[in-house]
């Protein structure tokens, strides 16, 4: 049953256990699938490992033990029942499961530890950041979370980064791009405590900006600084409705800031963001 191994698919035996899984997973992580020939649910199993392993090849070991063949390994390793799968990552079992289960599970399971081209990016910003080099770190950074959305590691120290750095304006992007469901895992949640913090830093000064332009709408100072505070805050559309008034009142105001500043926000959204197509559609109609 067993297939013929490739650069990172191994046949495991306690010759090469501890270099095949345990050194190896200091570089990468291992899946370790503990099967026998007699086992139906093995059968099901192995084809999709194998898939994963050649489609993802590189990125992570899968390590195949025969359970009838290494029944030590099998028992220092506390499997019960067949198939059994653990992932291994620094020497750690970090998760596992019994059963055939679904691809789309096991591509779950190695996600959070899978090595990409951004995290490839995120360790040459991370390099240049401990060498004091917080611009071109911070530049590398943005690249990385660009390329990767879906990159949770990636998206989560850019933002911590960046509001390190007073840099409020770009984490709030990137925080606004991020899936729903993706912003209550707990490191995502103690990213939003520090918006909050910076949020309530700014609650006394958003007040009074709101009173003053209450008091005179015609107080473009006031609606920039606000729309600045808003972009701080994720509160994309109103910052752009800001700016929008702005335009609207005085195109001479501070070198057409009002038009500027929507500009400017239009390239930080990116062309796909929904506001950024309402508000071109509302440019337009306000000047034709």
């Amino acid at each position: 049953m067993s297939e013929t191994p490739t650069a990172y698919i191994f046949d495991i035996d306690e010759s090469n256990f501890n270099q095949a899984v345990v050194e190896n997973s200091h570089k990468l992580p291992v899946l370790v699938d503990f099967w026998a020939d007699w086992c139906e649910p093995c059968k099901t199993l192995i084809p999709v490992l194998h898939k994963l392993a050649e489609e993802l090849a590189g990125q992570f070991i899968l390590a195949k033990v025969n359970a009838d063949q290494q029944q030590n390994l099998t028992q220092q390793n506390g499997v019960r029942s067949l198939p059994t799968v653990k992932l291994i990552v620094n020497g750690e079992v970090v998760d596992e499961f019994a059963g055939a289960e679904s691809e789309a599970h096991i591509r779950k399971m190695l996600e959070p530890y899978l090595v990409r081209e951004s995290d490839k990016l995120m360790a040459a910003a991370v390099a240049e950041y401990e060498q004091g080099n917080n611009e071109e770190a911070i530049k590398l950074m943005k690249q990385a979370a660009d390329s990767d959305p879906a990159n949770m590691r990636i998206q989560i120290m850019a933002m911590k980064v960046l509001l390190e750095n007073n840099r409020k304006e770009e984490a709030a992007i990137i925080f606004s791009r991020l899936p729903a469901e993706e912003k209550q895992s707990p490191d995502m949640l103690a990213i939003q405590t520090q918006f909050e913090t910076v949020n309530e830093a700014e609650s006394g000064e958003l007040l009074s900006l709101q009173a003053r332009i209450d008091k005179d709408e015609n107080d473009l100072v006031a609606r920039e600084e606000l729309s600045v505070i808003f972009v701080n805050q994720a509160r994309f559309e109103a910052a752009l409705e800001q700016l929008l008034e702005i335009m609207k009142r005085d195109r001479s105001y501070n070198d057409d800031a009002g038009r500027k500043g929507l500009l400017a926000l239009f390239e930080t959204l990116g062309s796909s963001n929904p506001l950024v197509g309402e508000y071109r559609r509302r440019i337009a109609t306000m000047l034709n």
